[in-house]
């Protein structure tokens, strides 16, 4: 996993190159999120181009370069959001309180011990979406507790019951 220091790294050098490797590394975190969100591979690539194009587009705003990694995320759940007040159709098939379609780990799965990280991932397929979602930007993504109240738009103390609920039932299913 590349180090948030090293994105920050790149936003500081502020040339156009630099910007260009922050937006390869962050791309396929980002479509990796919007199809946890949007259950549907090309809505979700719709969602990552509009992602990509405001965070082009506001980077310069951005006044703290820390922010930078859970700004990112805000900008993408924001635009699936759209994608789905947008399509009526498609809002009654992604009920956020019920998806369970499994998240895409590939990318973020390092090659040794594999096999015990492709059981990991299978057992926290089985959560609940809102669970999924808190553990894969708490444990894959790096972020804490505050970034990912931001990103969600929920309280701290509702993130952390979750993350305290997605771990007790992993602790369940791995039979401890």
């Amino acid at each position: 996993m590349i180090n948030k220091v090293y994105i920050e790294y790149l936003l500081l050098k502020d040339d156009e190159k630099s910007f260009q490797q922050v937006i390869s590394i962050i791309q396929p975190k980002l479509l990796s999120f919007a199809q946890n969100i949007l259950k549907d591979k090309s809505n979700a690539q719709d969602a990552l181009q509009d992602s990509l194009i405001a965070i082009v587009k506001g980077v310069r705003r951005l006044k703290n370069h820390r922010k930078f990694h859970a700004w990112i995320y805000q900008v993408t759940r924001n635009k699936c959001f759209d994608i789905i007040r947008k399509n009526h159709k498609f809002k009654n098939e992604c009920d956020l309180d019920s998806i369970s379609e499994p998240i895409n780990y590939e990318n973020m799965v390092e090659e040794k011990n594999q096999d015990n990280q492709i059981d990991m991932m299978s057992m926290i397929n089985q959560l609940p979406h809102k669970q999924k979602t808190v553990i894969q930007l708490f444990y894959y993504d790096g972020f804490s507790i505050l970034e990912i109240s931001k990103i969600l738009d929920k309280p701290a103390g509702t993130i952390k019951s979750q993350l305290f609920d997605a771990r007790e039932k992993l602790k369940h299913l791995i039979g401890e």
